[in-house]
């Protein structure tokens, strides 16, 4: 173990060495020893109490600013040096020392508020100053910061003019200014008051009441564990006294639920060095951070406290060794492991006040220096250096044992230890988490916790119960593993915020991810993969049962008696569900890319049905019931049942007016109308889809529904070649089945009639290089404009289908019509698998592709983890054979292209 020795008997040789190893002592031996007039060991032992009561005296009774700035920087280097020397000299223990600078701090704390609120004609009475940490527990060490919460009682502190809560604050940033300002002489203390409720948010001075309040409803375990060091040091200590007993029900609960528990053993776990390699031969260590550190030990002493002194108060000391002693009294420690810790903390304490005599800077860590860390040992009365560094480590592991050794049963049900620090307590960051973060692929660990510190203040719905605070303690270790898992973990962690900031309440998801490690994973890869699935469990968090339970089953059926905007809603509700099931499975894996049209297709048509009918209702309650027969018909990607996430709907409404009827074209107008706001507009619950109806005869310029003996006449008379290759595509979807059927006969006739015209290749090819001047494509993954791409497939096969005439061939769906040209002859076998082959495996890409990032997929930016995902979609081993064979597919297909239609003539 660690054995510190005294520097030197000889108050001379003391001092002589103190200033040849720590340069900091030496500035204040030589300025201000003359001024004690200490000259002897026996004068040092008994130096501090009569400095100390000198000195309170003196900054109590000035009057001047400059003046009392001034006696409190002279003051605290004068009991910096006295209690330097009394370490160094071993004429004082670590109690003592650390209790002496405590005083220290209180007395220029008192002072300092004293007189910033007499400057102001005010006083303290009602606003109390309280210490916390180190400086609470009287165990500050020598360069410390002092942490403080400044409470006022709105009843009994007096603004004067101002409100009280802005005269509290003015007064504190005073006291604050007296005791941090850098001057010629110094500064007295650095002050952090960041332990108050909610610091990001809250002023410098807090109310009593908002205070209480805040601890009540969403204070957390760490913060319980800061209090247990409470005590008030400056101000009106008597409010200050008042406010600590209020809080006692919260610091010291009498029972524990289990998750209680459970958030303090994963607060352990999340500030654990890595298991297996924590380092404690790392010379060069953060003795309060580190494995083995001061940290361990105290943490070891106030989580049993936390948990335990509710229902003991004898367990509630707020020193560390003392609460080591109280707990082995009370069987739950045994006495040899208090005694090894007790030794331990106070050789760790003792080395870290050496370190920091060097250069009286706030550092926990030795120096990477050799010689340095001579100066270090030397002043711990060793003479070599590397015989202190091997006893330090000793002590480092003995701690590590004990702790490690706390909650061990918890420790082994869980693999959190295995990942390093995750540190999101209290208000510093954790430069190992930091590193831990970076580690598992976070460009900016700092924003993941800060991020984290919010959640755990219950600012977002889903923490604002104590229990959501306690699950999401207990989960952040897997997610955030999970997110770094899926190689994008910046773009899962900003994903899941958006989609954690939107419940409305965080117990039942977060009981669920905890419970199923399965579900977890798969939430964080899809939120990582799929901006666009992504978005939809943002909006819909509720969602998430969905992936969980496989959806609601069954068809959408809408009865008939629900309004038209409630069908509306139902529709959207059932489409949002089965949209992202289909997404989900088709992100994973788990639906062949090839089978997701069919999929979509289906889906459309359900929701295009139910819609129509819906329509149907509501026109018939305001106009009446309808004057003849309709139907809608799907045309491009629906027609061929080719849809992938996000598509538009072409469609085409056709009608016959019954014998008589009065204005038919009014009512199926306005029924096209209300299909068109079933299936487009806004509401509550989102949207489904766009919808084009520009394929209809004459376009924009026609009537939206149109008449079958107008249909048949425009097909047959003006139709041109485009219109009869998307023709080619038309497919009953929802209406009358007689009238399809005879609309279907009409498009094949009209169809088949063109194959004799001429023009045909022409037409088609001119058409293309229209599309290619008029919106050229974005690049090779432009997967439906590019050369080579799908509208050339599409093409080379309308083209085909136009100049066969043949009634057999004509089909919507590419592939099947493909299929059915070679075995008619129109294509010869290698031709018709080019087209077959880069048919399908763009269409695969494309599949992954908008479901992953809708319309934004054409650029060809991808993420490492969708690199993967479109890999697999296609069967190829890397991302890099993808692009081969795409580049493959498309140069064969452009070629088929040139050989099968004639180029247009340039200028």
């Amino acid at each position: 173990m660690l054995t510190i020795r005294p520097l030197a008997s000889n108050f001379a040789d003391l001092c002589q060495r103190a200033s040849g190893h720590a340069p900091y002592l030496k500035r204040l031996i030589d300025r201000d020893l003359p001024r004690l007039g200490i000259e002897t060991c026996d004068q040092l032992a008994g130096a501090f109490t009569p400095w100390l009561a000198q000195w309170t005296e003196t900054v109590a009774v000035c009057k001047d600013k400059d003046a009392l700035m001034a006696a409190l920087r002279r003051g605290k280097r004068e009991g910096h040096l006295i209690l330097a020397l009394q370490d160094l000299a071993g004429l004082a223990g670590v109690p003592d020392i650390t209790a002496r600078l405590s005083d220290m701090a209180d007395t220029a704390t008192e002072a300092a508020i004293a007189f910033a609120a007499t400057s102001r004609g005010l006083q303290t009475d009602g606003l109390a100053i309280l210490a916390l940490g180190k400086h609470g527990a009287r165990e500050l060490n020598y360069s410390s910061d002092i942490d403080l919460v400044a409470i006022y009682d709105p009843k009994r502190f007096d603004g004067g003019e101002r409100d009280p809560a802005d005269a509290a604050s003015r007064i504190i940033r005073d006291m604050i200014a007296l005791l941090e300002t850098q001057t010629a002489d110094g500064y007295v203390f650095r002050t952090d008051f960041r332990l108050r409720p909610d610091p990001s948010s809250t002023p410098v001075a807090v109310s009593a009441v908002m205070a209480d309040a805040y601890y009540e409803s969403v204070g957390q375990n760490w913060e319980r564990m800061v209090y247990i060091k409470g005590r008030p040091c400056a101000g009106d200590k008597e409010a200050g006294a008042h406010f600590l007993r209020e809080l006692d029900p919260f610091v010291w609960r009498r029972h524990l639920d289990y998750w209680a528990i459970a958030d303090i053993h994963a607060i352990k776990r999340m500030i654990n060095a890595k298991v297996g390699d924590p380092d404690l031969g790392d010379v060069a260590t953060d003795l309060k951070l580190g494995p083995g550190g001061i940290r361990e030990i105290e943490f070891f002493a106030q989580t049993q406290q936390v948990i335990l002194g509710g229902r003991d108060p004898t367990l509630r000391d707020p020193t560390t060794c003392g609460a080591l002693v109280r707990l082995a009294d009370a069987g739950v420690v045994s006495w040899p492991v208090t005694r090894e810790l007790t030794a331990a903390y106070e050789a760790l304490r003792t080395v870290e006040h050496r370190l920091q005599m060097l250069n009286d800077e706030q550092t926990h860590s030795l120096p990477r220096s050799e010689r340095a860390r001579d100066h270090v040992a030397a002043l711990c009365g060793y003479d070599n250096r590397l015989r202190f560094e091997t006893d330090l480590i000793a002590v480092r592991e003995t701690v590590h044992v004990h702790y490690q050794d706390l909650f061990a049963e918890e420790e082994r049900r869980t693999s959190a230890a295995n990942r390093g620090n995750l540190v999101f307590t209290g208000v510093d960051t954790d430069p190992a988490t930091v590193a831990t973060l970076r580690a598992m692929g976070f460009s900016d660990p700092q924003r993941v916790i800060t991020t984290v510190q919010t959640w755990h203040r219950g600012r977002v719905p889903a923490t604002r119960a104590h229990r959501g605070r306690q699950l999401l303690t207990a989960l952040l270790p897997d997610l955030l593993e999970k997110m770094g898992e899926t190689g994008e973990a910046d773009t899962a962690f900003t994903r899941f915020t958006t989609f954690f900031e939107g419940l409305r309440s965080g117990v039942q998801v977060l009981s669920m991810l905890l419970a199923e490690p399965d579900v977890l994973e798969d939430l964080v890869t899809t939120l990582a993969l799929s901006p666009k699935l992504a978005l939809t469990l943002s909006r819909n968090p509720t969602c998430l049962d969905v992936l969980v339970d496989g959806g609601q089953g069954g068809r959408l059926a809408i009865a008939a008696d629900v309004d038209f905007e409630a069908a509306m809603d139902e529709a959207r509700r059932y489409h949002r569900e089965a949209s992202l099931l289909i997404g989900h499975r088709l992100l994973h894996g788990w639906l062949p890319a090839v089978e997701a049209g069919n999929l979509w297709s289906d889906l459309a048509d359900e929701t295009l049905q139910a819609m129509a009918d819906a329509a149907e209702r509501e026109c018939a309650r305001r106009l009446g019931l309808p004057p003849g027969r309709w139907h809608v018909f799907a045309l491009g990607k629906l027609g061929g049942r080719e849809l992938t996430a996000g598509s538009d709907l072409d469609l085409l409404v056709l009608y016959t007016a019954e014998a008589g009827a009065s204005d038919p074209q009014t009512w199926f107008t306005r029924f096209t109308q209300r299909l068109i706001a079933a299936l487009s507009a806004p509401t509550g619950e989102g949207t489904l889809y766009e919808i084009d109806m520009r394929l209809r005869p004459s376009g924009g310029a026609g009537p939206v529904a149109v008449s079958l003996p107008a249909f048949k006449r425009y097909q047959v008379e003006e139709a041109w070649t485009w219109e009869h290759m998307a023709l080619t595509r038309l497919r009953p979807v929802a209406g009358d089945p007689a009238l399809a059927a005879e609309a279907m006969r009409h498009a094949v006739s009209a169809i088949t009639a063109r194959a004799g015209r001429e023009e045909i290749l022409s037409d088609v090819a001119n058409m293309r290089e229209r599309m290619r001047t008029e919106k050229p494509a974005a690049g090779a993954w432009d997967l439906k404009l590019a050369p080579g791409g799908l509208v050339d497939i599409e093409f080379i096969t309308q083209a085909a289908l136009l100049t066969g005439g043949n009634e057999t061939l004509i089909t919507g769906n590419t592939a099947e019509a493909l299929a059915r040209l070679s075995n008619a002859g129109a294509f010869d076998d290698a031709d018709a698998k080019a087209l077959s082959d880069a048919l399908l495996f763009q269409q695969a890409l494309q599949q992954v592709m908008r479901v992953a990032l809708g319309d934004a997929a054409v650029g060809g930016q991808f993420s490492t983890g969708l690199q993967g995902r479109l890999a697999r979609a296609v069967g190829a081993d890397t991302f890099d054979d993808v692009e081969t064979r795409l580049a493959g597919h498309q140069n064969a297909v452009a070629a088929l292209f040139r050989k099968k239609l004639p180029q247009p003539a340039t200028e």
